[in-house]
């Protein structure tokens, strides 16, 4: 229900490689939801860069807003990118709030 809300009305942020739809949920923990859609490639292609936004989550926790559901969605260009490249992307989307 929350990662819908936030994907219909939330705050959209778009960078190079990576979207991000945020909707604010006061009262409630974060909630993340990592989308990679198929024709990305094959699972273990998705499996990586689903890994990589989320390493960057797990390890950057304090930059990220409190009370929100949050949706990070892999853009083709993805695929090739290591994790100095997305963790860049990421910090990129944080800092244009």
């Amino acid at each position: 229900m929350l990662i819908r809300q936030a994907l219909r009305s939330g705050d959209r942020r778009e960078g190079e490689h990576i979207g991000m739809h945020r909707f604010p949920t006061p009262g409630v923990s974060s909630r993340w939801c990592f989308r990679v859609p198929k024709r990305l490639g094959n699972a273990p292609t998705r499996n990586r860069v689903r890994r990589l936004m989320r390493e960057y989550v797990r390890t950057h926790k304090e930059l990220w807003p409190v009370d929100s559901a949050i949706v990070l969605s892999a853009k083709q260009t993805a695929v090739d990118l290591g994790f100095n490249q997305v963790s860049a992307q990421l910090e990129q989307l944080l800092t244009n709030e």
